[in-house]
């Protein structure tokens, strides 16, 4: 089965990884504008219900991502490439909720970081 993102919208491609909680899916932006993808398991065969949350439009560094991982409540992106450089933005966002968003900028501390 096959639930085709892109023909929802064409910006929903480039993903690298994803992780799931609690009946959905999300799928880790890649090289899509920064659009993290949450999908429904329970329903994938029909379509499922499929919604989005533009990091970027919290923070514009957000975009190019290598990966995510949840600790149960928040869902965390790994910062990787930004207009082919590499940046030190970490995102989380709330997975109840799924528009509320932090970023905690690594830079700072060190800045090899990114």
């Amino acid at each position: 089965e096959i639930l085709d993102l892109a023909s929802r919208h064409p910006e929903l491609t480039g993903f690298h990884g994803g992780f799931f909680r609690d009946g959905h899916g999300y799928i880790v932006p890649s090289t899509n504008l920064g659009k993290v993808v949450r999908f429904s398991l329970q329903d994938f065969a029909q379509g499922g219900s499929v919604a989005t949350l533009d990091l970027a439009a919290h923070d514009a560094d957000l975009k190019g991502f290598g990966g995510g991982f949840t600790d149960g409540v928040h869902g965390y992106v790994v910062p990787n490439k930004n207009n082919g450089a590499y940046f030190g933005k970490v995102a989380r966002f709330d997975l109840q909720y799924f528009e509320i968003v932090q970023v905690l900028d690594l830079t700072p501390t060190d800045s090899t970081l990114k």
